[in-house]
């Protein structure tokens, strides 16, 4: 790896040790993935990489944050600045790696414009789904007492616990659960990925999550 690259890639670790779901290994799944969808695009490389690696920065501060009102892309775009400087990045591809770590969250209302945003969000979104979306969804229930297994009335969910949206950010989420999530957010993951190439694996990984959750649901019920 590039000696930059390595560099972005330690300060990330650091910054990532709160969480299973949000270490450094997913840091790295979203960075070889994020390459491998610009590599069918037109994109800056140099971009893509510094923000995938950068993505997930404010996440501690995020955790820290007790009254919900912190954003970690936002916090993380703000990091960025100084950490890119010191690497002798120039200006215009600062201000584009930090608008690609802000705009990467699903619930937000800040949405990718560039290629460069849109497949780093693409990355991160690919993250939900599959097997890897089932393994770091249980280790985001354990890490936040959350639910196992919990069905309920989505509208009445989505303006209780949502802030009234579908994509709003979650208020107490020891009242969250896997199929929670997937009723708010990866049913709709598909449609949200921006890329190609990102679309292809989302339905593939999205098909076998709702797999996984049909059969867990049978299972709750008592079922073989």
């Amino acid at each position: 790896m590039d000696p930059k690259l390595q560099k972005l890639k330690d300060i990330a670790e650091k910054e990532l040790s709160f969480c299973p779901a949000h270490d450094i290994n997913h840091v790295m799944r979203v960075y070889n993935l994020a390459v491998t969808i610009a590599e069918k695009e037109d994109a800056d490389m140099d971009v893509v990489r510094a923000g995938a690696l950068l993505h997930d920065i404010g996440g501690a501060k995020e955790d820290r944050d007790r009254t919900g009102q912190t954003d970690h892309a936002i916090e993380g775009a703000k990091m960025a600045y100084s950490i890119l400087k010191d690497l002798d990045y120039p200006e215009d591809k600062i201000k584009h790696i930090q608008d690609c770590i802000r705009t990467h969250r699903f619930r937000s209302e800040s949405r990718p414009e560039t290629i460069e945003a849109k497949i780093i969000f693409d990355a991160d979104k690919l993250e939900t789904v599959g097997a890897i979306g089932i393994a770091r969804a249980f280790s985001w229930v354990g890490k936040n007492n959350a639910q196992i297994y919990k069905k309920t009335n989505i509208d009445e969910y989505v303006k209780e616990n949502l802030g009234g949206k579908i994509n709003g950010r979650i208020k107490d989420k020891s009242k969250h659960s896997v199929q929670i999530n997937y009723e708010t957010k990866e049913k709709f993951i598909v449609d949200a990925i921006h890329t190609k190439g990102g679309k292809e694996i989302a339905k593939e990984r999205l098909e076998f999550f709702k797999m996984f959750l049909d059969r867990l649901e049978k299972e709750i019920d008592g079922q073989s």
